[in-house]
């Protein structure tokens, strides 16, 4: 199954434990998920996990361990061609161009933006709900 990881469920992941957290390390556990992610993704998430108040909660050290094992594992690719405006949020868009490029079958998210984006080509779901998707299929 290929997927996108928003950049708020990277950090998520890096910073307390839940379902952003059990995805990612079920994913960096060798779990049979095609992650496909982007330069603007990975700046988004070194960018944020460089805050003074997130460096308290990571150790530098360890960020930069977790950034280097997510290159290594994910599939990086472009960044994509933009679209037109695809949700509320035009930030939000290069997501929902990066998994339409890549054929990805889930955009994994925390970002209302995104949930509540009326196309849904292709849909949005949370981590949670992800997990269930996950445990369904037997993963």
């Amino acid at each position: 199954m290929k997927v996108v990881l928003d950049a708020n469920v990277l950090v998520s992941a890096a910073i307390q434990s839940g379902p952003s957290y059990r995805l990612v390390a079920r994913w960096l556990d060798h779990e049979n998920l095609d992650v496909v992610i982007c330069p603007a993704v990975l700046v988004e998430v070194e960018r944020v996990l460089d805050r003074p108040r997130l460096r308290k909660r990571v150790d530098p050290g360890l960020a930069q361990l977790y950034m280097a094992t997510i290159r290594r594992i994910a599939a990086v690719v472009a960044d994509p061609v933009p679209i037109g405006t695809a949700t509320r949020d035009a930030d939000d868009d290069y997501l929902v161009a990066l998994a339409r490029e890549h054929g990805a079958d889930w955009i994994v998210t925390g970002d209302k933006d995104l949930l509540e984006w009326e196309d849904q080509t292709p849909p949005a779901i949370t981590p949670a709900a992800f997990e269930e998707v996950l445990t369904r299929l037997g993963g």
